[in-house]
């Protein structure tokens, strides 16, 4: 394009701008304005922003200086402890090493128990005895007049060697506690309900008695049908002749 057509261009440009309104010219030499300006910045400003990223230094070193300063007073803390331990292990006489939970237990004292004075509350104290196991020690009992040794627990329904073994070391007799039949004036119905007189040998001890005129001594035992060296050692114990 010559001169000659620029210079036309131009001022046919020119000489639409001037045929606007003048609200119409403003508008032109606004957008005009904006676009220069959007050129401007695009060449100055750069097309990507780098963020520079926070410093946690500082803060880093006060979780440091605290978690330090936790840690100090934690062992101190520790440290004062033993020390009373020490010392209280010292003064009683016992090992410093020794767990408090040791010597707790062992100055527990051991729950003894006497079979012919105890009541159900009392036998429930031992390891594995409940209510119907206590209220069937106590009743046994009674039927027999009395516990003489503390071995005949496992003659008491429903109880075996492994509950015995459990409770064996907490239990104790006293055998003034027995209190023995009398043997020629015990009735059928009181011999019977001992454990140690089944329905036969107690028949034979009546017929006896009566054809006999009562028992001169308890040794007369042995000349009655089924009762044996053995059966005769238990049965004494809860026999008696006279006052």
């Amino acid at each position: 394009m010559d001169t000659r057509n620029i210079k036309k261009e131009i001022g046919r440009m020119v000489g639409d701008y001037l045929t606007y309104n003048r609200a119409e010219q403003r508008g032109i030499l606004v957008l005009s304005l904006i676009l220069l300006g959007v050129i401007i910045a695009n060449a100055v400003i750069p097309s990507g922003t780098i963020q520079k990223s926070p410093d946690f230094t500082a803060f880093s070193k006060e979780i440091m200086a605290f978690e330090n300063a936790w840690q100090k007073a934690a062992d101190s803390d520790s440290a004062a402890r033993s020390q009373r331990y020490m010392h209280f292990g010292k003064r009683s006489g016992t090992l410093a090493n020794d767990s408090i939970y040791t010597r707790l237990k062992a100055a527990k004292p051991v729950v003894i128990i006497e079979l012919n004075s105890a009541d159900t509350f009392e036998l429930q104290q031992l390891r594995g005895i409940g209510p119907g196991f206590a209220r069937r020690i106590v009743y046994y009992r009674e039927r027999l007049r009395g516990y003489c040794d503390k071995r005949q627990v496992l003659e008491v329904a429903g109880m075996d060697t492994a509950r015995y073994r459990m409770i064996e070391k907490n239990l104790t007799v006293n055998p003034d506690s027995i209190h023995p039949l009398d043997l020629n004036t015990v009735t059928f119905k009181e011999l019977l309900h001992h454990p140690y007189f089944p329905f036969a040998v107690t028949k034979n001890i009546m017929i006896y008695r009566q054809k006999n005129k009562n028992f001169k001594n308890l040794a007369e035992l042995r000349n009655i049908q089924g009762i044996n060296d053995s059966v005769f050692r238990k049965m004494i114990i809860y026999l008696r002749i006279g006052p």
